[in-house]
């Protein structure tokens, strides 16, 4: 019988550094697709802007396709998810209203989420990473705002998933105007539109009574 592999601070220290390594490419891939497009950029552009051999990226994504999937997720993770945690105390109304006034930070993940719709409507195993990668965040986010329901005071009747599927669109959909060189006139009144979006998920149908809100103890975006 062989005797398991031993593990010591040398295999940990590689294990960071091949980590770091499959970041570092991630990173670099996501500037690209956004600075010059998906389709436009190649593998070897890659390892030429990261100085490495193309073998050094297949041995860490089996393609482009695969590359895409990952850098996106990053930058969904990093630049909204993240940014999110920052207002952990608030209550979801003033969450939603606080990254909608920083929505210009999220410029280079919508530039880089729209590249990837474009090459998923001609692509099959882009469309289907991407579609997988996505529904990862938006169910995530489904079922926060289900589980907190009550505590966030969201009316019963308000379907949950239309809601998040609602607000992701409103931030894909910017990026798609960004492309043509349209943004809004200013972050205030992009935040207060967002900020009259949420506070209508409290409302009933048809006008009827509101209900309180209760102190909410965990919000999520």
């Amino acid at each position: 019988m062989n005797a398991p592999p031993e593990s010591g601070p040398g295999t940990v220290r590689g294990a960071q550094r091949a980590q770091a390594t499959r970041r570092a490419l991630v990173q670099l891939a996501a500037d690209l697709f956004a600075e010059q497009g998906y389709v436009q950029t190649s593998i070897r552009d890659v390892a030429r802007r990261g100085k490495l051999t193309t073998g050094a990226i297949y041995g860490n994504f089996r393609n482009k396709a695969d590359l895409l999937v990952e850098a996106i997720n990053m930058r969904v993770a990093e630049e909204l998810e993240a940014q999110a945690t920052r207002y952990i105390d608030q209550d979801y109304i003033k969450t939603l209203t606080k990254l909608a006034g920083e929505y210009p930070k999220r410029r280079r993940m919508r530039a880089l989420l729209v590249q990837g719709a474009s090459a998923a409507q001609t692509d099959e195993e882009t469309r289907n990473g991407l579609r997988e990668e996505q529904l990862s965040h938006i169910n995530t986010w489904i079922k926060g705002y289900e589980r907190d329901r009550d505590l966030l005071g969201i009316d019963p009747n308000v379907d949950i998933q239309a809601a998040v599927l609602y607000t992701w669109a409103v931030e894909l959909g910017l990026g798609v105007l960004e492309g043509m060189g349209i943004e809004p006139k200013s972050k205030k009144g992009w935040a207060d539109i967002h900020n009259r979006m949420a506070r209508s998920l409290q409302l009933p149908p048809d006008g009827g009574p509101t209900r309180p809100a209760r102190k909410a103890q965990r919000k999520r975006i």
